[in-house]
């Protein structure tokens, strides 16, 4: 039987004496709402031992000893993001435009919402990357005559092509706590929550990055343990697959 250290077989979820599981992560989009949320949580938990941060340009506040930023032009995305993503087991993309797009060209949206996100992941995969945690959104369908929904819906499939051990699509409806929604609809949407199908509840941007971090950090433990060859996973959470990561107060924090 294979001995571990005592440095080893520090407290990890699944009780004491295991051996310890640490992951380097990824993450596009830290300068959103959401990707800002996540950043702190990655910064913050004792299995996450790096982050590498993709970014258009230097951001002095994500300064931190875990923290590697790469600034890269977003149409040489993966190429310059390789070199970067070697040693990556958890990538993590809260990135796109919204359903604020509607003045934007078709390519230009699309270029944000689906050829840098399946860039950026690609990269993840060639680097090693068994989990990819992917924020789309609530209806994503690549037949929807919707074209917003069916941008959505063509990031998914990308993003399932790659084949990573675990994939999980996070699908929120309206998202509040951040600087695209107006405040009162963070108030008025719990209010009418039960005259709507749950895959719609609106949900806080701290609580969705939360669920992305924890459900990430859950399959890489399962993967890292079970340490076989295994058929690529790929999970769906909308609101109700989401709330059992949340946390209470989540919400209150900036």
């Amino acid at each position: 039987m294979e001995e571990y250290s005592a440095d080893e077989r520090e407290r990890v979820p699944g009780g004491r004496g295991e051996p310890k599981v640490e992951y380097a992560a990824m993450l596009l989009g830290a300068t959103g709402n959401v990707g800002g949320h996540i950043l702190h949580l990655l910064v913050q938990s004792p299995l996450c031992k790096k982050v590498v941060v993709v970014t258009r340009r230097n951001v002095a506040e994500f300064a931190n000893a875990k923290v590697q930023q790469v600034v890269v032009n977003m149409d040489k995305l993966e190429e310059e993001l390789a070199p970067h993503a070697k040693g990556v087991d958890v990538a993590l993309a809260a990135f796109g435009v919204g359903k604020g797009s509607a003045k934007m060209a078709d390519e230009e949206v699309r270029k944000i919402e689906i050829t840098y996100p399946t860039a950026f992941a690609s990269a993840a995969k060639a680097g090693g990357a068994r989990v990819l945690a992917m924020m789309t959104a609530a209806g994503a369908d690549s037949r929807s005559s919707t074209k917003y929904l069916r941008n959505i819906g063509d990031k998914e499939k990308k993003s399932e092509e790659l084949k990573f051990d675990f994939l999980g699509l996070y699908r929120p409806a309206v998202i509040v706590g951040n600087s695209n929604t107006p405040s009162a609809l963070g108030l008025v949407m719990p209010l009418i929550h039960w005259a709507m199908p749950s895959r719609y509840h609106s949900i806080h941007k701290n609580d969705l990055a939360r669920a992305m971090v924890a459900q990430s950090e859950q399959a890489f433990l399962a993967l890292a343990q079970d340490n076989g060859p295994t058929a690529p996973a790929v999970k769906i959470l909308e609101y109700k697959e989401m709330e059992p990561f949340f946390v209470a107060g989540d919400s209150d924090a900036p």
